[in-house]
């Protein structure tokens, strides 16, 4: 009788609800069906309270029970749970450290006040290049122009700093005194300097106050020993100078200004931080390496551009030779910063959001697997009267809460990922020390997990929303399955991810192919056996020849020599020179080099012609120096350029071509100059002595530092790397493409293999009725596994069409972001090879398993 009363009294309740006709209507059927079976009725009354809000239950009270249920599902199905867990957590964690690395360098505003206003001021010079200002054409700028509200220069440079053990090299940034108040930075303790201090003031990083003052506070105030060079004009020569400076103030690690302090000095500067900024102190301010200006509100680029031109159009103090200036080039100081950077990162955001894209669509075929497993649970809830809306919610909360746990595992990826890739490019991305897992990151991978739970579960839901019941067991003959839609839409996801594998595949192929190239390319120069190491700071010319002579005689050394920058370690460091009997106008564009007679031998560079540079070579007049073949092909074709006359001397010989900059620039015309014929070159910058041995080249250090000590005991060593280090680090740009794309690259290829063996698996298990039939009337069992590699290789090819279609659509804005990215039919091939091969291994197992099948057994279980 408690079942009847139970009964009418729901009855009751649904009679006065609005919807009540169709409520009773599904009420009395199921009266009729179950009323001779009570312990029957009582399941689906139970279940029909878990998929129904008939008793009014609030919207929260139905999420808390769905979550009950999806938990409790989830966990009795260990192995789907992990797989999909893995799967997000890989690739929401790697997108979210891409992501962190974006937002920290790229997307977050310059630390300072109104960045946006901040320009990047270059003079653009008669060789071409945009650089170095003087600070002449700065005053007057200053003076003249109505655009700007400040303008600083700055320069690079290092110094010596005395500590309590000896001596640390640090980077220093020589500055004139407007150049805090134009940033609107403030120190951490102390002040900073500004219009009207006195020489002989110095602000501090916090991590050098950390490192060498253990972040005493009684640091303000005190005198400080700082080492440098300074040109001697009388002496014509670099002299080593020692003051004395006050520290004023400590500027919080936040302010790194300027950015990546090694851009331009690799070699010599390997270090991305700076560690001081000091007033500049020389009397006629000489040049500013680089210029910063604030805008005034509202003015534009343009008309700042076009103003500081005519003031540069009426200056009479222009440098003659390679710096006269003919214009003025501004661009916003953020572009200056970032924009070296900024196309690599978007090409890694967009990749791992190819990732995130090929996970999305692997999970959902996996949820859809799943529901396909789970059509006969869906059929009963659907036959007892769930709601289409009940079951969408049941399907988004599993969906969530399997995005949420693989959102909280990816954090742990996140802060791997993250940590491994600062450290690698912390010396070469510019405000690395600003990239961290924050609240914004959290916020994205937040976000990032609910779209991807609702984008891979709302297919499985909305299906099995859609489920109609009495069809589906009127079709299968009494058995839950599912609508064709299932199949029609797996299928789909399969070619998605197939498409986004093999983009991914060719990004890999072709940072692949390019490094395979470059390992290729001749650079000029000996690698193996050759290690390299700076010292700082420039001492005299004669230490150098005594050093190289000292340190060729040690056991095991074959060659040893000084240049001020290694090669792959250089800059343009351009000059103009006048050929003899040429018109005057006509001064060719040169690089620069300076180095010792042993230089030549110790990096394994031929003579082509003439003879090698001798230390004695710095006493002549005029005097001699060696070009490269680039030079002599380009000046003096068909003629032997040796014992030409130029207004720097008689060209001595001809030595083979390095490559200097970078290994796919080819080598530009350069001269070699002893080291003391050009000895006011960029004196803080020292040399790097380059050592060939015959055997293990980092063994022989000790003994080169003593050498060395002996020689000159002031000297400071850095940097020290072998040659194939140097080579590497020349390609860590392309080096990281190819471990993050490559990575990429398999974890698209594994979920597209697991995505397909899902579907082809289940395509087996759905069709084992018909495959058994077809083996007992005595077909082959190899062509009934033929059937099932070729439906694997069908949908496989249609995703090969699509990545391939996809591919060329955008070839044009692929190759304006990187030749990298540019397919070629060798690399295509080998992708589709590959494809395919996986393709064949994943169908593998399932046309195995129906080419074993036994019919009877298959036929009684069906």
């Amino acid at each position: 009788m408690s079942l009847m009363g139970e009964w009418f009294r729901r009855l009751t309740y649904l009679a006065n609800r609005s919807d009540r006709d169709d409520e009773l209507r599904r009420e009395m059927e199921a009266h009729r069906d179950m009323m001779g079976n009570p312990s029957r009725f009582g399941n689906t009354l139970r279940l029909r309270e878990e998929s129904r809000d008939v008793w009014g239950w609030t919207w929260l009270d139905n999420v808390q029970r769905d979550v009950r249920f999806a938990s409790r599902t989830l966990r009795r199905a260990p192995g789907f749970t992990v797989t999909v867990i893995v799967s997000l957590a890989l690739a929401t964690g790697a997108t979210t450290a891409i992501f962190s690395i974006v937002n920290g360098v790229l997307l977050r505003p310059l630390p300072f006040v109104q960045a946006e206003r901040l320009v990047q001021v270059d003079e653009i010079h008669q060789t071409g290049g945009a650089g170095a200002i003087a600070f002449g054409d700065m005053q007057a700028f200053r003076a003249e122009s109505v655009s700007f509200e400040r303008f600083s220069g700055y320069e690079l440079t290092t110094r010596l700093l005395e500590t309590r053990d000896g001596s640390e090299r640090v980077t220093a940034v020589l500055t004139d005194r407007d150049f805090f108040p134009l940033l609107g930075v403030s120190p951490l303790i102390g002040r900073t300097y500004a219009a009207g201090d006195p020489a002989g003031l110095v602000v501090l990083s916090e991590a050098l106050w950390q490192r060498q003052f253990d972040r005493d506070p009684s640091v303000i105030g005190r005198t400080i020993g700082l080492s440098g060079n300074r040109w001697d004009p009388t002496a014509r020569r670099s002299i080593v100078v020692r003051r004395e400076a006050t520290v004023i103030g400590v500027m919080s690690q936040i302010f790194q200004f300027p950015y990546g302090a090694s851009a331009g000095f690799a070699g010599s500067m390997p270090e991305s931080r700076t560690d001081m900024w000091i007033p500049d102190e020389r009397p006629d301010g000489g040049r500013f390496g680089s210029a910063t200006g604030r805008l005034k509100p509202g003015v534009s680029l343009g008309a700042a551009a076009a103003e500081l031109d005519a003031i540069e159009k009426r200056l009479d103090i222009t440098a003659p030779g390679p710096y006269r200036a003919l214009g003025v080039r501004i661009v916003p100081l953020a572009d200056e910063v970032l924009g070296p950077v900024a196309k690599s990162l978007w090409l890694l955001f967009g990749a791992v959001g190819l990732v995130l894209a090929a996970a999305c669509a692997n999970v959902a075929n996996l949820l859809l697997a799943r529901t396909a497993a789970r059509a006969h649970e869906v059929v009963t809830r659907a036959a007892l009267g769930a709601s289409p809306r009940r079951l969408i919610s049941q399907f988004l909360v599993e969906s969530l809460l399997l995005g949420l746990a693989g959102g909280l595992a990816g954090v742990i990826v996140a802060r791997w990922t993250l940590a491994l890739l600062v450290g690698i490019g912390a010396g070469r991305i510019p405000r690395a020390h600003e990239i961290a897992l924050d609240w914004t990151a959290f916020a994205f991978m937040l976000a990032v997990c609910l779209v991807v739970a609702v984008l891979f579960g709302l297919a499985p839901a909305i299906l099995a929303a859609r489920t109609d019941a009495q069809e589906i067991t009127k079709a299968s003959g009494g058995r839950a399955t599912t609508s064709k839609a299932f199949g029609r839409l797996r299928d789909g996801l399969v070619i998605a991810e197939v498409a986004l594998a093999f983009a991914l595949a060719l990004g890999a192929g072709g940072v692949m192919r390019e490094l395979g190239r470059l390992a290729r390319t001749e650079t000029g120069m000996a690698v193996e056996g050759v290690m390299t190491l700076h010292l700082s700071p420039r001492i005299p010319d004669n230490d150098y020849f005594a050093i190289e002579e000292r340190v060729q005689r040690l056991p095991g050394v074959a060659a040893a020599g000084f240049v001020q920058l290694v090669p792959l370690q250089n800059w343009e460091w351009i000059g103009d020179i006048h050929i003899t009997g040429r018109p005057r106008e006509e001064r060719p564009r040169i690089e620069l080099r300076t180095v010792t007679p042993g230089y030549f031998k110790a990096l394994g560079i031929p003579i082509r012609s003439g003879r090698n540079l001798a230390a004695g070579d710095a006493i002549l007049d005029p005097g001699v120096f060696l070009v490269n073949e680039s030079f002599a092909r380009l000046h003096f074709p068909g003629e032997d350029a040796v014992g030409r006359a130029t207004d720097r001397g008689l060209i001595a010989g001809v030595v083979g071509d390095v490559r200097q900059a970078t290994i796919d620039r080819p080598a530009a015309p350069e001269i070699y100059q002893v080291v003391n014929r050009n000895a006011g070159v960029a004196p803080e910058l020292g040399m790097s002595l380059i050592v060939r041995t015959s055997g293990r080249p980092e063994a022989i250090v000790p003994s080169v530092r003593a050498a060395v000590l002996d020689v000159n005991p002031i000297v400071a060593f850095f940097n020290l790397k072998t040659m194939s280090q140097v080579v590497a680090d020349s390609l860590w740009e392309l080096n990281l493409y190819r471990w993050l794309i490559g990575l990429f690259a398999a974890l698209a290829l594994t979920l597209s293999a697991i995505g397909l063996y899902g579907v082809i698996s289940y395509g087996v298990s759905s069709r084992t009725r018909e495959f058994a039939v077809r083996l007992a009337i005595g077909s082959d069992p190899s062509g009934v596994a033929r059937l099932v590699l070729e439906r694997g290789l069908r949908l496989t090819a249609a995703g090969l069409i699509v990545g391939i279609g996809g591919t060329l659509a955008i070839v044009p804005f692929l190759r304006r972001l990187s030749a990298l990215f540019t397919p070629d039919a060798l690399t295509l091939g080998a992708i589709v090879m590959l494809l395919v091969t996986i393709s064949l291994m994943a169908c593998l197992v399932p046309a195995l398993r129906v080419s074993r099948l036994n019919p009877a057994t298959a036929l009684r279980h069906d």
